[in-house]
């Protein structure tokens, strides 16, 4: 690829991007609690078992006898 199309094709990149930041709007504030408490407190707070998803659903093939 030439350097002028790679140019071009990198301002285009760009300028999407920045379209995309633009379209989104910001971070609202529930969003932002949100990531203050997952950096705050970490893995303490992730569901598991059938709050991860798991259960019944799930099965392991070894255990089919």
């Amino acid at each position: 690829m030439k350097d002028k199309k790679r140019r071009k094709k990198l301002e285009e990149i760009v300028g999407y991007h920045a379209e995309a930041l633009r379209l989104a709007g910001g971070i609202s504030a529930n969003q932002r609690r949100f990531i203050e408490v997952a950096a705050k407190y970490g893995k303490e707070l992730e569901p598991d078992g059938w709050l991860a998803g798991g259960g019944s659903q799930v099965r392991n093939p070894e255990e089919e006898n």
